[in-house]
């Protein structure tokens, strides 16, 4: 498949030559990634290969140096209870999207199963590369997803990706730096959320006592992913906004709304009044909070994982609610789902691994394996009744499975997310760096109503 996917590669450059710029980019791009490329299934015991007349599948996802001990045994199992061998490679994230797009677009049978981000779901079906899992799933089966990956892995009423797993947020804070400026953050309440009012008074109450000139170098309120609309989608969706239209491609009079208005005052307002600091990666407004610089962190779950510097102690609760909406709140989640190609010839041995994968005893290891957050209903319940999951630091799970069930709002579906994405980040970063927010909202719609236009 190396080979493959080489020579498709280099045939996507050479149509790039004479094709659209859009075109060039992802072949230019895409001539990177066999560096980046592992292939778990060179490694895998030639004892276990299975007789010439036996199904082999193939698989081509993310996760590079991270994922490939994890899924080697699954895939192990797999063939021993099934005989149906699958042999996968995992790319580097950024080089996986052109990789992908360089095997698909060429209705290559090379790959029958591939990973896909939940936003990319629609486009991916706009352009013939998966089929629905209708036909191998059935309706009860696909309602042991929870909701919002069930909408994510959806398009126009067909079901077309399974989700391997889910993610959340929470709102993470220094309680030592809190105590010391005499501030106590209630107990974690799903039905008693902090609101968003409360977290900026207690932060701002806390930076006068303790920073009141910025010497110390300590922020009052950071968000992890800050010009991401992953993230950020939550903010207006707390006030009860849609991100995109119910047809997917509609946005004026959707994120130019007075609530939308509203809930990107309050974001501009953060950085306009010192809380939250300017021009950050996400990796560096982790380690604010980390390092002990930051009061107030919203983040996701893996945060919890990061190495903090000596002394730091932290704690976590639910995220915040704007007042008067409280039942309205909304948070960040998705991740990654497994789709079928279209091209496959072995579609139905395709589609019963990615069943087994993501609701079978492939996902048990796969989320054991990996520390995920579940999308299965099953295993959320799990979470939040096993007595396991009551008390610091595993309580964060619960919180994570609580907002799964309850709360998480996917990214918006659409065929043009890639482009959608983009031109929201970008208003995002504006409005941070001051910019007016209905202005720069009116400003995204125009340029979206245009990019829209090409899909309609």
């Amino acid at each position: 498949m190396k080979k493959m996917i080489a020579l498709l590669l280099a045939l996507l450059m050479l149509l790039g030559t004479i094709g659209c710029a859009a075109n060039e980019t992802k072949a230019d791009g895409s001539n990177t990634q066999q560096a980046d490329k592992t292939t778990e299934s060179e490694k895998a015991d030639d004892t276990q290969a299975a007789d010439s007349d036996s199904v082999v599948l193939h698989m081509m996802l993310t996760g590079a140096g991270q994922w490939e001990d994890k899924l080697q045994p699954i895939v192990d199992k797999y063939f021993e209870e099934t005989g149906v061998k699958v042999e996968f490679e995992c790319y580097e994230h950024t080089n996986y999207f052109p990789a992908l797009e360089a095997v698909m677009s060429t209705k290559s049978n090379s790959v029958d199963v591939i990973g896909v981000d939940a936003p990319m779901t629609a486009g991916y079906v706009e352009n013939g590369y998966i089929i629905p899992l209708n036909e191998y799933i059935t309706d009860d089966e696909i309602n042991q997803y929870v909701p919002a990956a069930i909408t994510a892995g959806s398009w126009k009423g067909s079901f077309y990706a399974a989700p391997l797993n889910n993610s959340a947020q929470a709102l993470y804070f220094n309680k030592g730096l809190l105590e010391e400026a005499g501030i106590e953050v209630p107990a974690a309440d799903p039905k008693n959320r902090l609101t968003w009012d409360d977290v900026v008074d207690m932060a701002t109450k806390a930076l006068a006592k303790l920073d009141p000139d910025g010497t110390n170098g300590i922020n009052g309120i950071v968000f992890e992913q800050n010009t991401t609309a992953y993230q950020m989608l939550a903010l207006p969706e707390s006030l009860g906004e849609s991100a995109i239209g119910s047809d997917g491609y509609t946005v004026d009079g959707v994120i130019n709304t007075e609530g939308w208005v509203k809930a990107m005052t309050f974001y501009h307002d953060l950085y306009e009044n010192g809380l939250s600091p300017r021009g950050l990666t996400s990796t560096e407004n982790q380690a604010t909070f980390t390092s002990g610089k930051t009061l107030f962190f919203i983040g996701g779950i893996w945060c919890a994982s990061l190495e903090y510097a000596d002394g730091v102690t932290w704690d976590y609760t639910y995220t915040p609610a704007f007042k008067g909406y409280e039942d309205k709140v909304a948070t960040a989640t998705g991740s990654w789902h497994l789709g079928v190609s279209s091209y496959s010839e072995h579609a139905a041995e395709a589609a019963a691994f990615v069943k087994y994968l993501t609701l079978g005893e492939g996902n048990d290891m796969w989320l054991e394996a990996n520390g995920d957050i579940p999308a299965r209903t099953s295993a959320v319940e799990k979470y939040l009744t096993d007595e396991t999951y009551a008390e610091y630091p595993l309580s964060i799970q619960r919180i994570a499975a609580y907002e799964a069930a309850n709360t998480a709002v996917p990214r918006p579906v659409t065929p043009a997310y890639s482009e959608y994405e983009a031109l929201i980040n970008a208003t995002l970063s504006d409005i941070a760096n001051g910019a007016d927010p209905a202005t720069a909202l009116q400003n995204c719609v125009e340029q979206t109503n245009s990019l829209m236009a090409k899909y309609k």
